[in-house]
């Protein structure tokens, strides 16, 4: 299985990019799990959140729920910072995940970012 993960923040940044992953259901609901050149990934897809944690270049642990704010910390070998995020959007679809949420360093806003997640 693959996934397509496209994502768009406010800078004009852009991202595309299919990986081969394995996907787990349980009754807790999905797990998908995959590799790229930042390390490994998952993405927990729960009844009220998704989970995405990375492990590797980058390090990081999200969560986002909708019309929340949570807390996350940021990793690579050159930097360790703590932000917030809050998520404004959040869709799940059969084998597709669809979010827009900011993130926030102390009050201060520095990205927007509207991630779509899909199944191929």
């Amino acid at each position: 299985m693959e996934l397509v993960i496209e994502t768009a923040d406010s800078y004009g940044e852009k991202s595309h990019e299919r990986v081969a992953c394995t996907k787990e259901v349980t009754e807790k609901g999905i797990k998908y799990s995959y590799k790229n050149e930042l390390g490994e990934s998952k993405i927990f897809v729960m009844e009220d959140r998704v989970q995405i944690m990375r492990k590797g270049a980058v390090t990081s642990n999200q969560v986002l729920k909708l019309n929340e704010k949570t807390k996350f910390t940021y990793r690579t070998p050159y930097l360790v910072k703590n932000f917030t995020l809050k998520t404004t959007e959040l869709r799940k679809e059969e084998g597709a995940i669809e979010a827009l949420y900011s993130i926030y360093e102390e009050q201060e806003k520095i990205n927007e970012i509207k991630v779509f997640i899909r199944e191929v």
